[in-house]
Parts: structure tokens; sequence; C-alpha cells
């Protein structure tokens, strides 16, 4: 081989060697993908937006509960029940729907406003007479007690308030009447109260009772000079007064009648056991008999709380034993004295002999 081709030929082989240590070559990376074309936009409509509904009535339902605390108050129902129980349903429906249906809501207001109108004016008169009758009722009960004698200074102001709003109501002034009216209820029970204080107090002092219960007594006695000072200016205070002043009495009373009770229970013993002593039971047996059952009446009546006819049977009962006692007394002495007499006549034949 000639120099040449020997110099080509180690030339192929050293790059074929070269390209055997370099090894395979690598594939190209691969190309990444697009991104995807945004999706076309489609517009939206505009929400639509309701027209607001009505605004709840709060006013309509004001006036028509004010209405309906009057017709209330008045006591309508009492006179008017249907016309009241109408008035009612409309109330209620306008309540109901309050919040969840307005409209609704106002027309049964609405509804209920002219239904109570309506109730009142046809109550007020029957209201206004019921009240004078009930006035009235009080007053023929201050009068029977004598009031217009017993409180002079107090009646003629009750009265004439009876006769204004007797006015007032002529003149279809049926609130200033129903006014007057009440404050006439409260006058002519004040005055009838005090016509029964004062007689109790009168009868207190007569029967000298005040001495068992001396407290009770001062506190009723300024209870009912409080009433009469009251009367017109606060009535409710006066009327609490007087109410006081007629439980205080009252006990003073029951205090009373309870110690006399007591009292005369004792006394009825004492002449019992008096007249045992001499053996009344034998001597006048029908006597003694009636005084020992009225013990027994008393005896029964204190039992039933009832002191003052307890005091008063066994003061019956301790007269009558001691009646019993000195009749039985008249017929022992008589006996002993027919007997001396018999001793002596015995005593004289004896002596004759």
């Amino acid at each position: 081989m000639t120099k040449p081709r020997a110099l080509f030929v180690s030339s192929l082989l050293v790059i074929s060697l070269l390209l055997s240590c370099a090894g395979a070559p690598k594939p190209s990376p691969a190309p990444e993908p697009s991104p995807p074309a945004p999706a076309p936009q489609v517009s939206q409509p505009a929400p639509a937006v309701s027209a607001p509904g009505p605004a709840a009535p709060d006013e309509l339902r004001a006036k028509a509960t004010e209405l309906r605390k009057r017709a209330f108050d008045l006591g309508l129902k009492d006179f008017l029940p249907q016309d009241y129980a109408q008035a009612e349903t409309s109330f209620g429906k306008g309540s109901d729907s309050y919040g969840k249906d307005n409209a609704a809501s106002a027309a049964g207001f609405t509804e209920a406003i002219d239904r109570y109108t309506a109730l009142i004016d046809k109550g007020l008169p029957l209201a206004a007479e019921s009240w004078r009758k009930k006035a009235q009722a009080l007053k023929d009960t201050a009068d029977s007690k004598s009031a217009k004698t017993a409180f002079p200074e107090l009646y003629p102001s009750a009265q004439a308030r009876y006769m204004d709003s007797a006015d007032k109501e002529a003149a279809k002034d049926f609130d200033g009447a129903i006014a007057g009216y009440k404050d006439c209820t409260a006058l002519f029970e004040i005055l009838y109260k005090l016509c029964d204080a004062a007689s109790l107090r009168d009868s207190i002092q007569g029967r000298e009772l005040a001495k068992w219960d001396s407290s009770n007594w001062t506190l009723a006695q300024n209870k009912y000079q409080a009433s009469q000072d009251l009367f017109r200016k606060d009535n409710p205070g006066s009327r609490n007064a007087v109410d006081e002043a007629l439980l205080r009495y009252k006990l003073v009373v029951s205090t009373a009648l309870g110690y006399y009770a007591a009292d005369r229970k004792t006394a009825t013993e004492d002449n019992m056991a008096r007249a045992k002593s001499i053996k009344s039971e034998v001597a006048v047996q029908a006597d003694y008999a009636a005084a020992l059952a009225l013990y027994q009446q008393g005896l029964d009546k204190s039992a039933a709380k009832d002191d003052e006819a307890a005091g008063q049977l066994f003061a019956k009962a301790a007269t009558a034993f001691a009646a019993v006692y000195d009749k039985a007394k008249k017929k022992m002495d008589f006996a002993h004295t027919e007997l001396d007499s018999l001793d002596a006549e015995l005593a004289t034949a004896g002596a004759a002999r």
C-alpha cells in the first residue's frame, strides 16, 4: 500500500472511532402545545329590577290600635258584642298580613278603623247610660243612709257633680258625661261607707267598747277623718281611708265582744257553781234547767265565733243562775225555818210531858 492511501485509511478509522464514542444523536424535543383559543364572550342581559311593594301601613295600624283601645275601655263589647266582634275580625286581618302582604294589611286596618269608629259612635250613648245607672244606684244607697244629713258639707258637691253629668249627657257630650258619672260612683260610694262608719262609731261609743281595743279605735278615728278630708280631692285615697276605718271599727267591736262574751261566760259559770252549792238543780229543777239551756246556747254561739250572740246568751244565763240561786235559797231558808219551828214544837211538847 502506498503511503497516501494508508494515510487516508487511518483517517477513516479515526473518524469512525470518534463517531462510535459519541453515541446516537439525541432526538429534538417536541414542540409545546399552543394554548386553546378563548371562548367568545356572549353578553348577558342585566337582571330585571322589580318595582318596590307598598310600605307597611304603620299609620293605619296605629290609628286602628288607638280606636280599638278606646272601644275596649268604654266596655262596648258588652253593649254591642256583634259590632265589636266584626271590628276585631277586621283588625285581625290587618295584623295577620302585616309585613307579609302590606296591601292586604292596609285594607284590613282601614276596614277596622271604619268599624271601630262606627262602633264607638253607636256605643257612646249606651256607655253613658250605663254609668248613669251605676251612679244613680250608689246615690240611692247613700240617700237611704241619710248621707245628705250626716255629711252636709260633702253631699252637695257629689250631687252637683251628678247633675252636671246629666246635663252633659243631655247635650250629647257623652265623654264628659261618662267621666262625670264615674266620678259620682266613687263619691256616693264613699258617702254611704262614711255613713256606715259613723253608725259603727256611734255604736262603739254608746256601748263603751273602745276601751277594749284602744289601738284600733285610734286608727279608725284617724282614717274616718282622713276620708272626709280627701273627699273630691283624692277619691281613691278617700275610699281607701273609709274602707280602713270600717275595718278598724269592726275590729274594735269584734275584740270588745270577744272580751265581753268571755267575761259573761265566767260570770255564768260562777253563778252556776253557786247555785249548785245549795242543790238548786234539785230544789228548783225547771228553773235550773232553763238557765243551763241558755248557757249551752251561749257555748254553741261561741264555738261558731258569734261573740255578740254568745255574750248576750251568757249574760242571760248568768242572770238566770243568779235567780235560780235566790229562789233555791228562799226555799232552803223556808225549809230551815219550818224545821226550826218543828224542832221548837217538839222540844216544847217534850218538856210538857
